[in-house]
């Protein structure tokens, strides 16, 4: 009921750009296509009232559908969130390793969710290391057996750009 009340409210106060960002994740879900998409929009757009929608959407449908977010800010703004530390067990040290992978075993609960995942929302994603992306993919694909990007899943990274700070190669932490 929640979830119907949410669609009903929040569809109708969409912009045009919401609209069709929410049409094509959803037609990606509704069609198990497992399309990645990047959204790219400044701070107030509403990214996060999207977010709740594509959600609320799946998980409507009575699918699986995880919201994680690199901050736990950003996890506690999303339903259900957290963060994607915590959800896809991603290695801290990822640097000491050339091709890192998540600690989820393929008979874990964990892995038993993500085999059954419909949709992923990484949302503030700019602020993960690209290892960590790149293990979460690796571990997708090893826990679905399957070799497409993220194992097949639908995955909606959010973010804001102009939120990121440089980055200077060669540099040091000062």
């Amino acid at each position: 009921m929640e979830l119907l009340a949410t669609l009903e409210n929040g569809v109708p106060m969409m912009t045009a750009e919401q609209r069709s960002v929410y049409d094509r994740v959803c037609e990606s879900f509704q069609n198990n296509l497992g399309t990645i998409w990047f959204l790219d929009a400044p701070v107030g757009t509403g990214k996060t009232f999207l977010d709740k929608l594509i959600l609320a959407y799946v998980r409507n449908h009575r699918k699986i559908a995880r919201a994680v977010a690199s901050s736990g800010i950003a996890a506690t703004l999303l339903p259900v969130g957290k963060t994607a530390h915590t959800m896809l067990k991603i290695p801290i040290d990822l640097d000491r390793t050339e091709s890192p992978t998540c600690s989820i075993s393929r008979n874990s609960d964990k892995a038993k969710v993500l085999r059954e995942c419909n949709l992923i929302i990484w949302d503030e994603c700019m602020m993960a290391h690209r290892k960590g992306v790149e293990a979460v993919d690796r571990t997708l694909r090893d826990i679905r057996q399957n070799d497409r990007l993220m194992g097949g899943i639908t995955v909606l990274f959010c973010g804001d750009f102009r939120q990121t700070l440089p980055v200077y190669t060669m540099g040091n932490p000062s």
